[in-house]
């Protein structure tokens, strides 16, 4: 049987224009504002010259940083014994994992912002990569910071300013930036994972759906699927 033109139900018309199929984004709003906060703390921290305070030993210096041994160094540091070599190794090294993790963060962010399609960076961002790697840049530093900590602290007792002087080496604000770079990281990388995606059989269906729709939006608004199939010419013997 064939229904003639014009008849057919409401419901088999194409969708309208007015009422889209529904997108799944792939940007993330909700993990992009951690991350941000994790690139201004890490940009924070590096400028900051805080990173440990030294009391009770010859060092005129009461806070020291990267800023410290980037570039020149005053001379007066060594000859005071506020760093040693080594010291000044490890916050270059510190300087560079915090660098690492800007580079990681920004990643991140610029991902969680604009939502690739791209196959690798829909990957890359789904499982929070570069959060994760930003956390384990934040981890780095942390040791590397308790272990210039460590190396100060024995070179401040080897040089009493005073015999029986109470020596101890503190962190500053800048540590704290650091460990508060990893935390928001950490709820970026959790914002992330706990997020429900469609399946990759879902997404072929919506892809293929919105095909449709597109190639629909190519017909006149009044047009009807249904003046495709007219029937035959009736018989005559």
């Amino acid at each position: 049987m064939y229904a003639p033109p014009g008849s057919t139900a409401p419901g088999s018309r194409r969708r309208r224009a007015g009422t889209p199929l529904p997108k799944q984004p792939e940007r993330s709003l909700v993990s992009a504002l951690p991350g941000a906060l994790s690139i201004t703390a890490l940009c924070t921290a590096l400028a900051e010259p805080a990173w440990l305070r030294v009391h009770g030993g010859t060092c005129p210096r009461q806070e020291l940083g990267v800023s410290d041994v980037l570039g020149y160094i005053d001379p007066k540091l060594l000859d005071d014994f506020c760093v040693n070599p080594q010291t000044i190794l490890l916050l270059r090294v510190i300087a560079a994992f915090c660098f690492l993790g800007i580079l990681c963060s920004l990643t991140a962010f610029l991902l969680d912002v604009f939502g690739p399609k791209h196959p690798a960076l829909k990957i890359t961002r789904r499982y929070a990569f570069a959060h994760i790697l930003t956390v384990l840049q934040c981890a780095t530093v942390i040791g590397f910071c308790y272990w210039a900590s460590e190396l100060i602290l024995s070179l401040q007792q080897q040089h009493k300013k005073y015999h029986g002087s109470l020596i101890y080496v503190t962190f500053a604000i800048s540590f704290y930036l650091v460990a508060g770079a990893g935390g928001a990281s950490i709820l970026a990388t959790a914002a992330n994972l706990l997020r429900h995606y469609p399946t990759e059989e879902e997404e072929q269906a919506l892809e293929l759906l919105s095909e449709m729709e597109d190639s629909s939006e190519t017909f006149p608004a009044d047009y009807d699927i249904a003046n495709q199939f007219q029937p035959p010419p009736a018989y005559t013997p």
